[in-house]
């Protein structure tokens, strides 16, 4: 934690991360204890039939997953040849829909977790205020252009990761995060940006050093499409969730509260393949889902979604 900084300051001013925090904690309760993770990002939501955003993260324990590597090989070799980028808009051809399974089912030996963030996109700012981008650009300074809109979908951004961070990781652990070609990272004063304000950012939350940091997009892959397979589960998963909320989000039951019941029929048949394995309970990959929602006008709700209903 910064000095100074108590958790009632961090309540007053995001009153939706302590809840997030308690939701983080009751899914991974002990820190990975390898020397590095593994952070990948992905996002989704932003056509205009869905009300929502998805922000989706795998966070990986390096040292202890050490079979995922061969696997991914092994599954590169025989299910997707001429080196196939898999993500959910191109699910679309036999054989990426051949080796979706396969390809998630080898996510299974990492040693981590996956959480997709489903946010109301009335929720304007989270992690922002109207005045922060200018304060920001005074105290530190900004590499790149930013208006409103995109600092603070970049804060948001960095917020998750960091409050992510400070329920998995242990004192002196490397970590290295790969996020997807996104508008926050578009060239390399905002990816410069991001980095700074990632730093500062998980001061309030992490409460050890850290060791080193390294942060790029899937651009960095050095062919072999190794950070992009990695960075493919956060986006198969953010894309699924992505058509599952939009069709939740349009049942009559869904702002009064109501069991949040699935309508198979209605939604794609590749989202409900993503969907019924990360539904799957695994003693090495744990999976979390928070919805962050309007309760009314004025207040809003954060929970644990549980699909397994």
């Amino acid at each position: 934690m910064i000095p100074g900084v108590t958790n009632d300051d961090l309540r007053l001013a995001f009153p939706w991360s302590a809840r997030f925090l308690s939701i983080l904690r009751g899914v991974v309760p002990d820190p990975f204890t390898g020397s590095h993770i593994m952070v990948g990002s992905d996002y989704s939501g932003e056509h205009r039939r869905s009300d929502y955003r998805v922000y989706s993260f795998l966070l990986a324990d390096a040292d202890h997953s050490p079979n995922y590597p061969e696997l991914r090989r092994q599954l590169r070799s025989e299910l997707l040849p001429n080196g196939r980028r898999m993500s959910y808009k191109n699910l679309n051809d036999r054989i990426r829909q051949r080796a979706l399974i396969p390809f998630l089912n080898i996510t299974d030996s990492f040693t981590g977790l996956c959480c997709a963030i489903v946010v109301h996109k009335s929720l304007e700012r989270m992690s922002t205020s109207p005045s922060s981008l200018s304060l920001w650009q005074k105290l530190n300074g900004l590499e790149a252009r930013w208006n409103l809109p995109a600092f603070e979908a970049m804060a948001r951004i960095a917020h998750f990761y960091c409050l992510l961070l400070s329920v998995v990781s242990r004192p002196q652990q490397h970590v290295t995060w790969i996020t997807d070609q996104d508008e926050i990272v578009a060239n390399d004063d905002r990816l410069t940006d991001v980095m700074n304000f990632v730093s500062k950012m998980s001061g309030l939350y992490v409460g050890h050093p850290l060791g080193e940091f390294a942060m790029n997009s899937t651009q960095v892959d050095t062919g072999d499409r190794a950070f992009e397979d990695f960075v493919a589960v956060p986006d198969l998963i953010a894309g699924a969730f992505a058509d599952i909320v939009t069709v939740w989000s349009q049942q009559p039951h869904w702002s009064d509260g109501g069991d949040l019941t699935l309508d198979i029929e209605a939604i794609p048949a590749k989202a409900n393949e993503i969907s019924t394995w990360f539904c799957k309970k695994s003693s090495n990959l744990k999976r979390c889902t928070v919805l962050i929602d309007h309760f009314d006008e004025h207040r809003f709700v954060v929970q644990n979604l549980d699909l397994t209903k």
